[in-house]
């Protein structure tokens, strides 16, 4: 008789652990507004075509990072700087679902056809630069094979 009340109360504690902390966004978003917010558009020409970059990256992909990256995390992606550190300076373990590594592999899939699921290791991406590099070179390896 207890155990679904206490299956109930288990689940509503782990909800609060897995759940991202919105005073923890509250405050990244506050530091980020100190910047300027740029658009998708503005932030795709500034920091992901040449000068910034030797090579222009991708307009779809900086598209689906702003995109996504601001869904999983809450965070005003146009004030991100490139160089931002995902845990020290944007605190995305904090301020984001447990699982956003893993929506991130489904939606990449979705949008790009391509399974990264194996590869992606966040804990292996120190800043935002790295995490959009590392998805760049996925896309990259796929069109080598294609076209080989």
């Amino acid at each position: 008789m207890w155990q679904p009340l206490r299956n109930f109360v288990d689940s509503l504690s782990t909800y609060g652990v897995l759940s991202p902390d919105l005073e923890e966004r509250w405050r990244v978003n506050q530091w980020l507004r100190s910047r300027p917010c740029l658009s998708a558009e503005e932030w795709f020409s500034r920091y992901w075509l040449p000068p910034a970059v030797a090579v222009p990256y991708p307009q779809p992909l900086i598209s689906f990072t702003y995109q996504h990256l601001h869904h999983y995390s809450g965070l005003e992606m146009g004030c991100v700087h490139p160089s931002d550190r995902l845990v020290e300076d944007l605190k995305f373990p904090a301020v984001c679902w447990f699982d956003w590594g893993l929506a991130l592999c489904d939606d990449f899939y979705t949008t790009f056809g391509l399974d990264i699921t194996d590869d992606f290791d966040e804990t292996q991406l120190e800043t935002c630069a790295d995490l959009v590099r590392f998805l760049k070179t996925r896309l990259d390896q796929r069109h080598e094979i294609e076209y080989s």
